[in-house]
């Protein structure tokens, strides 16, 4: 993975003056990461010459087949979004971005930039409950005030909900793809869908989304010493977090469960609290920024560097860890990353 620092990145690519005939913009609660890079590796494959744009911790420019870090100078602003479409390579015959927004109020920013010609609705998750409000119906009302009209893809299981009704109200033409036996083959579905819409080679493009390798932060498990962990720290949801850990086929009370805390994401872990508490865990344990309360039966664990993480779960056996990649977690997907140790993709 290349670094590019932003400032001499724009400076060294100026702009463009209009943007490429085929957009495609990806939004939802999760997976919208994993989208994006399914996508692009479809679209390059089939000759579409795309442009893709990954937001999050690691946000990176992914153009011929390479990923480029771009590097913050402070914290993440929607306004990069704009800052990379005015600066997108003139060899860019498409684009596929990531909504980077939380707030409901900046939402529709990058709908209003992009001007895609199809949208993806990844799915409607609660997240982000200090900004979104509680339960699945404040987050659909948030995300598809992101979406301005025009087609949009999304899963059969979002398509039932209040999103469909909010979706339809805003003029938008729903087109439903199956749901898949994980988040990976729904994802992929979503890909299927999006690139018969598009006129693409679906052969090639499925082929190639079905190649890519897993992203840093996917979900995978690795061995470590006597243990196991089972990193689904990118699950920023209880409900998602269930899935992963079904898929696991591990027992949980044979598990014991990890939290990473971030001291920007202070109300997940409250709701976390029923996943954490009711599922008969061997251990519960809390990491990364101390929360001020811990729910009941919950444990504090320092966990400050990868090789904390490596020995806590060599010692524990079987570990689940959730609730935010950013931190320590992310420094040990890195380390794998650069030395992989037979990680498994689920």
């Amino acid at each position: 993975m290349t670094t590019v620092n932003k400032s001499l990145f724009q400076s060294l690519r100026g702009g463009r003056a209009s943007l490429p005939p085929m957009r495609i913009l990806v939004t939802g609660a999760r997976g919208k990461s994993s989208v994006t890079r399914l996508l692009t590796a479809a679209l390059e494959a089939c000759g579409a010459a795309p442009a893709g744009r990954i937001t999050g911790v690691l946000p990176r420019e992914l153009f011929k087949g390479r990923e480029r870090l771009i590097l913050r100078a402070g914290p993440g602003s929607v306004g990069e979004m704009k800052w990379w479409l005015g600066s997108l390579p003139y060899e860019a015959g498409s684009v596929v971005l990531e909504n980077s927004a939380v707030a409901p109020d900046l939402q529709l920013l990058a709908w209003r930039w992009l001007k895609p010609s199809c949208t993806v609705l990844t799915n409607v998750r609660p997240d982000h409950e200090d900004a979104w409000g509680k339960g699945e119906e404040d987050a659909a009302g948030v995300l598809c005030s992101g979406i301005g009209g025009g087609p949009v893809f999304l899963p059969e299981s979002a398509a039932g909900g209040m999103a469909a009704a909010l979706l339809s109200a805003r003029g938008c033409e729903l087109r439903t793809c199956p749901d898949g036996k994980n988040f990976r083959e729904t994802h992929l579905s979503l890909v299927r869908g999006v690139c018969e819409f598009l006129g693409l080679d679906e052969g090639k493009a499925l082929g190639a989304a079905s190649a890519l390798a897993p992203d840093v932060a996917d979900f995978q498990i690795f061995d470590e010493g006597e243990g196991r962990l089972a990193c689904a720290f990118s699950a920023n949801d209880p409900a998602s977090a269930i899935d992963l850990f079904a898929e696991t086929g591990w027992r949980s009370q044979e598990t014991t469960a990890l939290f990473n805390s971030r001291k920007d994401r202070t109300f997940r872990l409250a709701s976390f609290k029923s996943f954490l508490c009711g599922l008969n865990w061997k251990r519960v344990a809390v990491s990364g920024s101390r929360p001020l309360f811990l729910p009941p039966g919950v444990e504090w664990v320092s966990i400050k560097r990868a090789e904390d993480l490596k020995t806590f779960v060599s010692f524990e056996g079987a570990v689940f860890g959730c609730g935010n990649v950013a931190g320590v977690p992310l420094e040990y997907l890195l380390q794998k990353r650069l030395r992989p140790e037979g990680g498994k993709r689920i």
